[in-house]
């Protein structure tokens, strides 16, 4: 890279559509339970609904939105 280089997509973090359930590593399938006791994405989708709703972020987040298992 070049001494005049701008990078515009700077890495903001997760969204929550990033962080559904589809796309988790420990997903089955839609009609298979998960198998771990604690969501492993649990911080990452806190964080991508409190960037995305802002000040609402400390609201409950509707079912989409929150952690499925805490």
């Amino acid at each position: 890279m070049g001494k005049y280089t701008k990078i515009y997509n700077r890495w903001q973090g997760y969204t929550l559509a990033d962080c559904s359930c589809e796309y988790c590593r420990w997903y089955a399938g839609k009609n298979h339970p998960c198998p771990l006791a604690v969501c492993c994405c649990k911080e990452e989708r806190r964080e991508a609904f409190q960037r995305e709703y802002g000040r609402f972020g400390d609201a409950l987040p509707d079912k989409e939105a929150a952690p499925c298992r805490e």
